[in-house]
Order: structure tokens, then sequence, then C-alpha cells
């Protein structure tokens, strides 16, 4: 199998079975013999098509006699992937591009296989010449340009404006940097940054000391100083939420939705690994996860257990001297490496989950002690979800007030799209 047949298998699995992309991606890698080069292109391919998948089906329907809904799962990946290479990937000549498709064809569209090889080879012909949207309709050409759902782009649009909307959109289909965090239980953050330097892998200083960017394609599992619970892997703007939280050695924090672990371990590194970390998640299975993440770093002070957080845990009403709620959310802040996100989140979504987040913010408060903080973060960058979620919660929440309010974007540090609030609870 080579890595336009493995980037097939992938799309067409996230496109007809609704697999997550990520997991799919990194199971057909381990067991599909690839080498590091097809590798790559396998993961240039199957991200590159979910990131323009609009923008791919606006060129082939100027090229295909049938209408997009009348072709198959099979077929029109098949033209996604050609058409991506064409458009999009230089290095490729176009005609290898349309050879390959035309030979995967052969293999999973046999009667489909001269319908591939005359769309791609019109494309080839006159790609340069399709007519995409005029930009007086900002929405529509947004829509099709950087390849978003029309409401994404106009709830967008709406919040920011159009200058700032383009920004949000180009940059999330932009590669962007691999970031890590040091773990400073084991050695101070220049010391751990060495260790990761001595295995081959380049880093750069951010504006957090313990936060470096990884440069150059690198498989980080295979590094004796990931191993050795030196480093692991976080968003530069996900590690603000341990910083604004600002939890104290001795204290007792609360961490909700706490899988994978990243934000849980973060924050028992800045307790220097001394006091308790109580981390919930609704998932048995992704508990395994946090003490796994747990382990590797050499912390010891997290107790993990599975929970549906919106049902009151009474021994817990003002426990914590700190409480973090990374809140489910709709994740627009991190299409940028999950870009199936743009095909699988919906309106009613977003009204789903900001309902689940107001449940969450009033049950978790209760469990923050007079004096004590609350930080709600999401991954997100629609207000709905975060500054007016906020002021939701505030309205029927007066014993509690901001202390601090950010929003980040990609496009500012190649971190992901995160909102992060600090507030204070001043009394019962």
């Amino acid at each position: 199998m080579n890595s336009r047949e493995a980037a097939f298998k992938i799309l067409y699995d996230v496109d007809q079975n609704g697999a997550y992309v990520n997991r799919a991606l990194s199971d057909i890698l381990r067991r599909g013999g690839l080498s590091p080069i097809d590798a790559g292109l396998c993961g240039e391919l199957v991200m590159g098509v979910l990131k323009y998948k609009l923008t791919l089906d606006r060129i082939i329907s100027e090229f295909s006699s049938v209408k997009l809904r009348k072709i198959s799962t099979s077929v029109i990946t098949l033209l996604r992937l050609g058409i991506y290479q064409i458009k999009f990937l230089d290095k490729i000549p176009p005609s290898a591009a349309v050879n390959e498709s035309v030979k995967l064809a052969g293999k999973y569209a046999p009667r489909s296989r001269g319908f591939v090889n005359g769309v791609l080879r019109s494309a080839v012909r006159g790609i340069d010449n399709v007519k995409f949207p005029d930009r007086s309709d900002a929405a529509e050409y947004f829509s099709v340009v950087y390849s978003y759902p029309r409401w994404m782009v106009e709830r967008l649009i709406l919040e920011y404006g159009e200058e700032e909307c383009e920004k949000i959109l180009e940059a999330a289909n932009r590669k962007q940097p691999v970031f890590a965090r040091m773990n400073t239980l084991k050695a101070s953050a220049g010391e751990c940054a060495a260790m990761i330097e001595r295995d081959g892998i380049k880093t750069e200083k951010t504006e957090l000391e313990y936060v470096r960017r990884l440069v150059g394609k690198v498989d980080i599992t295979q590094a004796e100083s990931y191993k050795n619970g030196y480093f692991t892997l976080q968003n530069i703007n996900s590690a603000m939420a341990a910083e604004v939280l600002s939890p104290q050695p001795n204290e007792k924090i609360i961490d909700i939705c706490a899988a994978p672990g990243g934000k849980t371990t973060h924050i028992a590194e800045k307790m220097q690994n001394r006091g308790e970390i109580l981390a919930f998640d609704l998932h048995e299975h992704k508990i395994a996860l946090i003490e796994s993440a747990a382990k590797r770093l050499g912390v010891d002070i997290i107790k993990a257990r599975a929970h549906d957080m919106t049902k009151e845990i009474q021994s817990l009403i003002g426990y914590a001297d700190r409480v973090l709620l990374d809140a489910p959310c709709s994740g627009l802040g991190v299409i940028h490496k999950k870009p199936d996100i743009k095909w699988t989140r919906t309106e009613q979504d977003v009204a789903a989950l900001c309902e689940l987040q107001a449940k969450l913010l009033s049950v978790c408060s209760r469990y923050v002690r007079r004096g004590g903080v609350l930080v709600y973060s999401t991954c997100t960058i629609l207000k709905e979800e975060n500054g007016e979620q906020i002021r939701k919660f505030l309205s029927s929440h007066k014993n509690f007030e901001i202390v601090y309010e950010n929003s980040f974007f990609t496009y500012q540090n190649g971190g992901s799209g995160f909102y992060i609030c600090k507030l204070i609870k001043n009394d019962d």
C-alpha cells in the first residue's frame, strides 16, 4: 500500500463511516508499512483534502458531467485526492496525480475509471480558469476559497468582522508549529530542552519560558527525552489555562473534563507535585490516559476518576482552592490540526454544547471555596460559548467576579484558538 492508497482508505473511512481522522491516520501509519516519506505524503493528502474539501468539490463540479450528490463516496474521494494534488502540491507533476488516481480507481471503483480519468485530465487543462465567488459576497467567497461551511463563516463575520474572520480562516488552513511543554519536575526548562536537542529535535523558545516549538518533522514518541518524561506535547495557548489558574503547592485542585491529562499534569508541575488534584472525565476509558501521562511525567498527586460532572458531588462543595473547567466545546480553535471539525460540527451542536457548558459551570462553581478561583477555558472562538457564556453565569452567580479574560487566535502565535476566563469567588 502506497501513500495515496493509504490516504484514500482514511478519507473514505472518515466520509463513509464517520471515523476520527487523527485516529484513522495513526492506525494506518502504524500498520501500513509506509516509509517516512510515504507516511509524510499520506498525512499531507489526508489533512489537505479535509481542509479544502469544499474548494475541491467546487472545482470537481466544474469538470464533472455528474452532479456531486450522485457520485459515490469512493469516486468523490479519488477525485478530491487527484484535484488536491493538482491544485495545491507543486512538487507533484499533474500527470502523476492523474495516473495514480486512475490506478486507484481501477482497484476501488473500476466502473468509474474512465470518468475519474476524464474529470482529472480536464482539471489539469482548465483548473486555473475555474470561477470562484466574488468578494462582494464575503461569506460565500470565504466559504469556497478557504473551504468552510457557510454557517461557520457567517458566524465569524458577525462576531469579528470580515478582516478578522479572514485572518482566522487563513491561519487555520496553514500548517502550524508543534509545541512542547518542558517538565520542570525533572529539570529546568533549559535542561529539558537540551535533552530534546540531544535526541536530534531542534527547539525554539516561545513567550512562555517552559514551552518550546519543535522544529522539523519528528516522531517524538521515539525520543528518549519523551519516553523519560522530560517533555510532553501541549499547545502554547492550552498551557495558558494552568498559567492563569496559578495553582500553588499543597493546594486542593479540581480539574473538570481532564482527559487526556495535559492540563492536569501541567497543574501538578506548577504545584511541584505537592498537594492534591482531583481529575474528572465523563468517560471511563479516558482515565487511563490521564494516569499514563502522570506516570510518564513523574506526577503522583493526581486522583483520576470517571464521573458525569453535571451531577453534583456533595462532598466536594467548597472543597477546592482552585477549579479548572476545560469545557466541552465546538472546537473551532483547533481546526488547524483537526480539519474534520469543519464538516462534522453543526449550529445545532453549538446550541447543545452551550447548554452543557452552563450546567457544568453552575455545578462546578459550587466546589470553589470562599476566596478561591474558578477558571473556565475552551478551545473555541465562538463568543456564545465564551464571553457570553460567562456573562450568563455571572447574572445568576453574583458572588463571582472576573479577574482575567482573554481570547487567543491561531494567527497571533501559531497556537490553537482558545478562551480563558479566571473568576474569584467572593463569598458563599
